[in-house]
């Protein structure tokens, strides 16, 4: 590993910021390039001590002017929850479930104590609690220390992962809504055929073409819906990848089909619309809304209720997609 990335595994995995850094990647940057090493309040007197030795420098004070931070874990009460998703964008490791006008609640063992979520809500129901020891049993101090560094090494492991898969979560969704953009974009701009080609073809080989581009058109839709249904969430790099190939195939037969339905011989041709592919969509999601809020209010395990908010998300990707083709 190079020496960000050493310094990076020692560190708390909280991304809180209370080192003045936006997470803590950017810290072990930073103190690879000469920064102090006593700016973390979740790693306290550990984690300097830890860096100190792979550095093989003196061991300082916690810098106390950035505050302190114990272990914490974020609760909602969920009663005074008016469903508004602040806290869940605020969230640096996905650890809050819930959608919009629905309850939200904090997954216990995912949840760092950042406490990013408490500043954006606006009706103050997320409080920060003492994290519960260690359930580690005692069979030699010795033996307990070694345990209890572990499992906080797989904790950091565990939150990074997280945090990476967030983060690329984020970037595929930003480029689907610039992909969209560009696809709103681009149908404003499309000249009429007729005004750039006023010879028109015979009536069969119109209809040919329109029945062809049609056919085109099915086959990129199903395909791209096909790949976002198999993918995993968040998607691989290549599958990301591949999905933005998908999307700019699926654009271009779309606009293929506008600008054949434009010819004055096709204008009598209904257009081609998703309509039903939008209504199956809302229904999707409308079903995987209600599964997760059933499965909440149920109080079932946090492996469950990954999987539902993440049915959910990919329900709403879908329709926003959906959605932007038909407009």
């Amino acid at each position: 590993m190079s020496l960000i990335q050493q310094i990076d595994a020692l560190l708390p995995q909280t991304q809180c910021g209370k080192c003045g850094h936006p997470g803590c990647k950017p810290y072990a940057q930073g103190i690879a390039q000469g920064e102090a090493i006593n700016k973390c309040p979740p790693g306290a007197d550990e984690t300097i001590g830890a860096l100190a030795t792979l550095l093989k420098i003196p061991v300082i004070a916690l810098d106390t002017e950035r505050g302190t931070a114990p272990a914490q874990i974020a609760f909602i009460r969920e009663a005074e929850c008016i469903g508004c998703t602040k806290c869940i964008q605020a969230c640096p490791v996905d650890a809050i479930l819930g959608a919009a006008k629905l309850m939200h609640t904090v997954i216990v063992d995912e949840c760092t104590g950042c406490d990013l979520c408490v500043a954006p809500c606006p009706v103050d129901c997320i409080e920060m609690r003492p994290l519960p020891g260690d359930v580690i049993p005692v069979v030699s101090g010795l033996a307990h220390g070694a345990a209890q560094r572990h499992a906080r090494t797989r904790k950091r492991d565990h939150a990074r992962q997280r945090y990476e898969q967030r983060k690329a979560r984020l970037s595929l969704e930003e480029q689907l809504k610039q992909a969209q953009r560009l696809a709103r974009t681009q149908q404003t701009r499309i000249p009429t055929v007729a005004a750039h080609n006023p010879t028109t073809p015979s009536a069969p080989l119109a209809d040919a073409a329109l029945k062809k581009a049609k056919v085109t058109l099915a086959m990129a839709r199903a395909q791209l819906h096909k790949s976002l249904k198999a993918f995993g969430h968040p998607p691989t790099a290549p599958q990301q990848s591949q999905l933005i190939q998908l999307q700019a195939q699926f654009e271009r037969a779309e606009q293929a089909l506008a600008q054949l339905e434009q010819r004055p011989e096709l204008s009598s041709n209904a257009p081609l619309a998703p309509g039903a592919d939008v209504k199956r969509a809302k229904i999707q999601l409308a079903l995987r809304r209600a599964e997760l809020k059933k499965a909440i209010n149920q109080a079932l395990p946090s492996e469950q209720l990954t999987s539902l908010n993440e049915a959910v998300t990919h329900a709403e990707l879908t329709l926003a997609a959906l959605d932007t083709v038909k407009a």
